[in-house]
């Protein structure tokens, strides 16, 4: 990882604890839509610098990927840049990047303060919105990249103008926000969309939703053939959908150069995206322990496609309860020996035994339920297959935690509010 939220001489763990606290207390309002207390925050805040591009990624899987291919793309060609991601493993501080490194507590510290006069008018989300514009603000980044949390069309990273809008792909997830449909989820996310700005529509979706997100953009783009046979052969992250969101980045990287005079060349390009990584995604954390933060029925189905021909492994799977369980497991079943329905310490998380009864009636082999996900762990670990675990990154963050990363926050801070987990 990105050596997330790096303590400074004299910065106090209390201190640093107390802000996470106020700070998700502001969860407790849960999700409130809307633009106008965004607009009217980064009035007050008042930045100074503007970035040469922003670039807004919006999509119900693969924004994370698709931001860091384009963030490697831009350093590898001397660009400042910043990256707003969520949720996070182990700290806070790893949603907002500056040149591929995580901010510091101290800078965090000071970005909240900044903003924090603003904190009881403003939502989780939002907060942690105007902290990143404060950051980005404060290094003076080139181009500054913004990963929608929900949506988009009312999600508070588009209350900053964007240069380039990318919808990475399209599928059912968040249906109790964005609705029950595939157009209506597309017609929430086709709101990032600006006038006279070029939107790049990714591959994952039917062809039909993504007709219809070109219909709402002045300016489509659409990720074809030739963008994926132009990716390196080889990429850091595995798998299909990882070159289709590559291609996502490619095609981003040729319109900043193209249509916004950012200096890019092929072999930035070729080098960003061959060495790209995102923790959790398909990750060895210890030798035969995998995570994965799939965490609905597409990423579900791309993480089933790299199982294939890879022989089976014991599966620790914690999900959120807003989550289609079967849906999430009927994919996985091939490929698994032995599963190990967990729950996970957040407010939100089914229990082991839900996933556990979900398992059995989709035939798993093997299943078994242990609802303290560091037991399930253990337990998965002392079979002969390798171990994968799944589900939700909130689940990932804790069992990174209890593996003795050095790198966790102080306090455990779940996100419940925050609909990308």
């Amino acid at each position: 990882m990105s050596e997330p939220g790096t303590s400074e001489p004299g910065l106090s763990a209390a201190a640093y604890a107390a802000v996470l606290a106020k700070l998700f207390g502001a969860r407790r309002a849960g999700i409130n839509f809307g633009l106008e207390r965004m607009d009217a925050c980064l009035a007050k805040l008042a930045l100074s610098h503007t970035p040469r591009a922003i670039v807004q990624v919006a999509g119900t899987n693969g924004k994370g990927s698709t931001s860091t291919y384009l963030e490697q793309i831009l350093l590898q060609a001397g660009h400042t840049v910043g990256v707003f991601s969520s949720p996070h493993l182990l700290s806070i501080c790893e949603r907002f990047r500056i040149n591929g490194r995580s901010a510091s507590r101290e800078r965090f510290i000071a970005a909240f303060e900044a903003v924090q006069e603003l904190a009881d008018e403003l939502t989780f989300f939002e907060s942690i919105t105007a902290i990143a514009a404060w950051l980005f603000n404060d290094a003076k980044v080139d181009v500054a990249i913004y990963e929608v949390g929900l949506g988009g069309r009312l999600d508070s990273t588009t209350a900053i103008a964007s240069t380039l809008s990318i919808v990475t792909g399209i599928g059912i997830d968040h249906c109790e926000f964005l609705g029950d449909s595939l157009e209506e989820i597309a017609m929430e996310k086709a709101g990032i969309f600006r006038p006279g700005v070029s939107a790049i529509l990714g591959r994952s979706a039917p062809e039909s939703i993504r007709s219809l997100l070109a219909k709402q953009a002045e300016k489509p783009l659409w990720v074809g053939d030739e963008h994926l046979a132009a990716l390196p052969a080889n990429l850091a992250m595995p798998g299909a959908h990882q070159r289709e969101n590559a291609a996502c980045a490619l095609l981003a990287a040729q319109t900043l150069r193209d249509e916004q005079g950012i200096a890019i060349e092929a072999r930035h390009i070729a080098a960003g995206l061959r060495t790209a990584r995102l923790p959790g995604r398909m990750e060895e954390v210890q030798p035969g322990v995998w995570i994965d933060g799939a965490h609905n029925v597409q990423a579900a189905e791309a993480l089933a496609s790299l199982l294939e021909g890879q022989g089976k492994v014991t599966l620790v799977v914690g999900l959120s309860n807003t989550k289609d369980i079967a849906g999430f497991l009927a994919p996985l079943r091939p490929y698994v020996a032995q599963l190990i329905a967990t729950a996970g310490r957040g407010d939100r998380a089914y229990s082991a035994a839900q996933i556990g009864e979900a398992a059995e009636a989709l035939g798993f082999a093997s299943v078994q339920v242990e609802g303290d996900s560091a037991r399930a762990v253990a337990l998965a670990m002392k079979r002969p297959e390798p171990t994968l675990i799944t589900g939700s990154l909130l689940l990932l963050g804790e069992v990174l935690s209890d593996m003795g990363d050095p790198s966790a926050d102080p306090i455990v801070v779940t996100d419940p509010s925050k609909a990308s987990d």
